[in-house]
């Protein structure tokens, strides 16, 4: 067999090269272009040497581990301890991920009369995997490989930044409450005009069995001054949380003027699940109801005001008038 070692030479340096950017993409770090360049060369010229000399325990696993350790030196840097150990695992990570999606995807791509073409067994019950791929669909498969891990190392990345943004949320009205989660939207920055108290957006149909029939339905499409209204009219006896509802002014994202129905609850805590803090307690709130759903994938049903995460812990402070 002839191998063609100046293309094991490219091949490896750009191979190493783009495992590198994906380490550092993965790791948040920006090294220099002469750094990786520097780094994926090593992991090159390491590779053509096993076609191009024979040099006794050159190939062995300490030295394959010197050699890696060498290159995410040259690439990151040292920074501690710690850090380059984590830089040092994510690199293994990426390559381990990578080499295992080239393999599957060349497996998946690749046509077969039996599924057991590619593999022979020995005489001792060992198992030998035929494995033979062409360049093109090497460079292929391994950008894929690539494209995938990125794309779900960063889902993984932006999912962890959601949940550090994620609180757990009781409301509390009378002796009744509900427990969700709610995001803390900086973006919120919507006041009753009047008290100038923060108003928390949640989902109406959290409270479908406390509100009027067919409310949280209805706050989809019918502006809540006509819901109240008909309230007044039709009800036949005086509605339980009559005295906690308000009607918040409000700018949509068109420019107009609309309203949004809010209730006025005794309190809200807002905690996160093994933090070792107490949680927030916050008298002085109003929630805003939705009639639609704020998040697609069910991550979080509320949304707090940022006023609110500035609030004491709790404290016997009874709540104040909204």
């Amino acid at each position: 067999m002839t191998v063609y070692v100046d293309l094991v030479f490219l091949t490896n340096l750009a191979v190493d090269g783009v495992v590198l950017m994906t380490t550092a993409k993965v790791r948040r770090i920006n090294p220099s272009r002469r750094r990786l360049f520097a780094a994926a060369s090593l992991g090159a010229v390491y590779a053509a040497l096993m076609f191009w000399a024979h040099i006794p325990y050159f190939y062995s696993f300490g030295a394959k581990v010197f050699v890696s350790a060498v290159m995410v030196l040259l690439s990151f840097g040292y920074g501690g301890p710690l850090q380059y150990t984590r830089n040092f695992a994510a690199f293994y990570v990426v390559s381990f991920v990578t080499l295992g999606g080239v393999i599957g995807l060349s497996f998946l791509l690749r046509s077969a009369n039996s599924p057991w073409g590619a593999m022979t067994f020995t005489e001792d019950g060992g198992l030998v995997l035929e494995w033979q791929m062409q360049l093109g669909l090497f460079v292929v498969t391994f950008l894929m490989s690539i494209w995938l891990f990125r794309g779900a190392s960063e889902t993984s990345r932006k999912r962890q930044q959601l949940d550090q943004l994620v609180w757990e949320t009781e409301v509390r009205i009378d002796d009744e409450s509900w427990t969700f989660k709610a995001l803390l939207d900086t973006g919120n920055r919507l006041y009753d005009p009047l008290t100038r108290t923060p108003v928390m957006i949640m989902e109406a149909a959290l409270w479908r069995e406390r509100l009027p029939v067919g409310w949280s339905e209805r706050l989809k499409e019918e502006p809540p001054d006509k819901l109240i209204s008909e309230l007044d009219v039709n009800a036949s006896e005086p509605y339980t949380w009559g005295n906690r509802l308000r009607l918040i002014p409000y700018r949509a994202v068109n420019g107009s003027s609309r309203l949004m129905l809010a209730v006025k609850p005794d309190y809200v805590l807002l905690y996160r699940d093994g933090d070792g803090h107490p949680p927030l307690q916050v008298n002085r709130v109003l929630i805003g109801l939705d009639g639609g759903t704020l998040s697609s994938e069910g991550t979080y049903r509320a949304i707090v005001h940022p006023d609110m995460a500035q609030a004491d812990p709790v404290s016997s402070v009874p709540s104040q008038p909204a």
